[in-house]
């Protein structure tokens, strides 16, 4: 029986992707902590009820650790109007309130400077533990995604096309994170909508709905199998995700006549498995001879 690579990768992943002890990260200052998410904290800010949300949108719970309550810089930032970017640089998360930037589009800076992944604490505590692991996606990635059906020219470029569709393949990644310790897929669900298409060559595919139930099966299977301090470190590693973590797999990236597959990969520091994939897979549209984004695959 022959087995294609990326069904091969994805079959190791979903079965056994977490399995090992997870490391402590030293050498670069960041440690990991035992946190829990507390979805039954309610948030009120100048006496009107509050709902913490990720940059996606997607309503998010605290956490908590050493009896002190963290949530996401950008998200307590935004709701007293206060301007939260994230330098990378020089690691460095600025918050400004009001004045100098008030009426600006600082939305609308390169990716490189407007990402938050850092959490601070809310009004309520004021721990000197050290900071949480963000329960966040990266701010300014959307800033970056293209608007409809991924698509490939005939004559595409396939290190170019990687490079291209690299912030769609972080998006994933963030929005399958989410899913593994939120429960649901809603976010990883509006991604594929977004972006596979539906039907090719005159039949009846239904691709969208064969991704998200193979995504759906392959996020069950892992939160079946691992442990959930386990599922929450390894959540924690893809939720807080950059573009710089984000690398193409130049070994299963592959272009043939009639379809295509971008591979994408970041590290899984301390994990037996080494590293997460992902696979945007292409099929050539025979009307058009444009390649269309039919299936993602984790």
């Amino acid at each position: 029986m022959h087995i294609s690579k990326k069904v091969f990768v994805s079959s190791i992943l979903a079965t056994g992707l977490l399995c090992g002890a997870v490391g402590v990260y030293a050498s670069n200052g960041v440690s990991l902590v035992q946190a829990y998410l507390n979805s039954n904290i309610k948030f009120t800010v100048n006496g009107s009820s509050w709902t913490p949300k990720d940059a996606n949108g997607n309503t998010i719970s605290p956490l908590v650790y050493n009896g002190s309550t963290y949530l996401p810089a950008k998200a307590v930032g935004e709701a007293m109007n206060a301007e939260v970017l994230w330098n990378g640089s020089s690691k460095t998360v600025a918050i400004t309130t009001g004045g100098a930037t008030a009426g600006e589009p600082y939305n609308d800076a390169s990716p490189t400077t407007t990402t938050s992944t850092t959490t601070t604490p809310t009004a309520t505590a004021a721990p000197t533990a050290p900071t949480a692991p963000t329960s966040s996606v990266p701010a300014s990635q959307p800033n970056s995604l293209p608007s409809g059906v991924l698509s490939l020219p005939a004559n595409h470029d396939l290190s170019a096309s990687s490079e291209k569709y690299k912030p769609v393949a972080l998006a994933f990644i963030q929005a399958y994170g989410n899913a593994l310790t939120s429960g649901s897929n809603s976010g990883i669900n509006a991604l594929v909508d977004k972006y596979v298409i539906d039907d090719l060559n005159d039949y009846d595919m239904g691709y969208k709905k064969r991704t998200k139930d193979n995504i759906a099966k392959t996020i069950a299977g892992e939160v079946k199998l691992n442990d959930s301090t386990i599922i929450t470190k390894y959540a924690g590693i893809l939720k807080s995700a950059t573009l710089n973590d984000v690398r193409v797999d130049s070994t299963w990236t592959e272009k043939y006549e009639n379809s295509t597959t971008l591979c994408y990969k970041i590290d899984l520091p301390g994990f037996f498995i080494s590293s997460f994939s992902i696979f945007l897979e292409f099929e050539v549209d025979k009307k058009t001879n444009t390649y269309f984004l039919k299936a993602v695959n984790m």
